[in-house]
This record gives structure tokens, sequence and C-alpha cells, in this order.
């Protein structure tokens, strides 16, 4: 199943006018990577390369681009020890498709988890075992931990109520460079009160892919924490509106103005009641953007109720 996609606003290196804004809502989460993602791979040639069952890897390639997805079948029914490995082989197996392919840079990575804040075993929800996992393959991708703020690219990680772990990478022929929030903490040193092992990504990744060279901002999933506390708990507009803060911070880091820097968006939000406020302060704060879109997904935190991903650009 595809995402329905409205036309975008702006295609990477080609300008297009819109006459009318359109709001673009998936007719149910299908676990794809957001819809300009998908456009730089349209040209692509996809390959199916199976590996030990349960784990198959997608590979789809343009000139330019590489979108590996890794699928581990039945990943919800692991348990946490083998939900871990399961996450740490998805990861190894996507760099190792990356190291063959000397001319690819990580750049962005989407993780669909199923069932997220479930616990099954040791009072560690599935977001932490999985967060155990990718820390280890993580670290021996990009060497040691160490090299965590400089190399690791930018992610999502969001649940869903299916059997499948999916991890969606998105590869570029020019290498990105890390950007942290100053209003929060990095992943990938938080405490241990959110796992024996931190979430290890950028929150946010710089690259230079257009035509014209300016710089593009591929943001991560931001939400409602400050430091690496959640803020406002219970309060959707409170927390909308501390999402858009850090949104603001994240790219003013990164070299560019603020919310009217962003060329796409992508909005999760928890509960069906709250899509209609969701909506309305989505739309204010980003009057500008012809495309939006909305996923209903459960999010890594009991008391997170909406996350916003996107795509800016900073003028150089």
């Amino acid at each position: 199943m595809q995402l329905t996609e409205a036309p975008p606003r702006r295609q990477w290196g080609v300008r297009r006018k819109l006459v009318a804004r359109s709001l673009v809502t998936p007719p149910a989460f299908d676990l794809a990577p957001p819809a300009w993602a998908l456009r730089l791979l349209e040209a692509g040639h996809r390959v199916i390369r199976p590996r030990e069952w349960p784990l198959s890897v997608a590979l789809r390639e343009t000139e330019r681009f590489s979108l590996a997805s890794a699928r581990v079948a039945g990943a919800c029914d692991l348990d946490d020890a083998a939900f871990e490995r399961s996450a740490a082989d998805a990861y190894t197996h996507l760099a190792e498709i990356m190291a063959a392919r000397p001319n690819r840079h990580p750049v962005r990575l989407w993780n669909h988890i199923p069932h997220i804040r479930r616990t099954y075993q040791k009072g560690l929800d599935r977001y932490m075992v999985f967060n155990a996992g990718r820390f280890a393959a993580c670290s021996q991708w990009f060497g040691s931990p160490d090299a965590f703020d400089r190399l690791l690219p930018t992610a999502s990680a969001v649940g869903h109520d299916g059997t499948d772990l999916v991890v969606h990478l998105l590869a570029a022929d020019a290498p990105g460079t890390a950007v942290e929030n100053p209003r929060q903490v990095p992943s990938y040193r938080y405490s241990r009160r959110f796992g024996p092992r931190p979430p290890c990504f950028a929150r946010a990744t710089t690259v230079r892919w257009d035509d014209d060279g300016a710089a593009t901002i591929l943001v991560g999933g931001t939400a409602s924490i400050r430091g690496e506390e959640t803020m406002h708990r219970g309060d959707l507009p409170a927390q909308a509106r501390e999402t858009f803060d850090n949104m603001t911070a994240l790219v003013q880091a990164a070299g560019a103005e603020g919310l009217a820097a962003f060329e796409s968006v992508r909005v999760y939000y928890v509960h069906e009641a709250d899509r209609t406020v969701v909506e309305r302060m989505t739309q204010a704060a980003f009057p500008h953007l012809a495309t939006i879109e909305y996923v209903k997904a459960d999010l890594c935190r009991p008391d997170l109720l909406v996350e916003i991903e996107g795509v800016a650009r900073r003028k150089d």
C-alpha cells in the first residue's frame, strides 16, 4: 500500500507552483517513509534481498540516493533478547549494504516498532529493548559511541499495531552533518531512566544535495521534551507549542531562520480525538506549506501526544 500523496510544494532541484493547500493523510499507517523521501527514489530500481528468515531487506536506488528497508517479520512475538538481536541485525545489515557503496552516506532513518510501549519482560518496554539493539549496532557501525556526535544520522521512531519491525535508511551521495538542539540533551546521552542503553540519533542532519548547493536540514522526530524530560503531560496544545519551539531552536542551530524554513512536515499523533487540534495548530505554525502529512501512531513515551519531523532549507 502506498502513501496517498498531494502534489509536492517543491521537489529537490525543481521548483513548482501550487494553487491550493492540500492535507495528506495515509489511509492507514503502512510503515512507509514520508512522501518527500519516496519522491527521491521514484525512478529507482527495487530489489528484494532475502536474508536468513525472518529478516529481509529491500533496496531502491537512483544515481544519487539509496533507500534500504529492513523488515523483521513477526518481531512483536519475540522475547526481549531475540527482539534486541533482531534490532541489531536490521541495523547491521543496513550498515553492510552502505559499506558496499563507498559513495553513499547515511543521512536519515525511520524506525517502525511493533507495540512500542508494551512491556514483555524485565520491566522494559519495546522501545527500550530496541534501543539496546540499535546502540550495539551503531557502536560497531560508527566505530564507537565516542563518534555518535559526529556521525549519527537523524531518525524517528514510532509504534504501530502490526507484527513487523521495519527500519528505513536513506543514504545520499553527499555526507551529512549532525545537528543537536540546545534545548535538549542529545539522545545518546540520556540517563538510564530511559533504558539500559540510550537512543542513538542526531536531532537533525544537514546535507547539500540541491542543485543550487544550499543546505537541506533533515529534522528527526521532535516532541515536547526539554533537557531529557517530557513537558506538559496531558496538555496537547502546550505539547504542540513546545514541539514547535524545539523545531525552531533546532533549525536555528543549523543556521536557518525558524519554522518558515520548513518545506515539508509529517505529524504523528496518538489519539484520533486529538486530530482536529493537531491539524489546527500545525497549519497555524506552518501556513506556508502546501502539503502536510498526518499519521496516527504510538510514540516512544506514554506521556507524549504529538511528534513532528520534517525538512527545512537554509539559505546560504
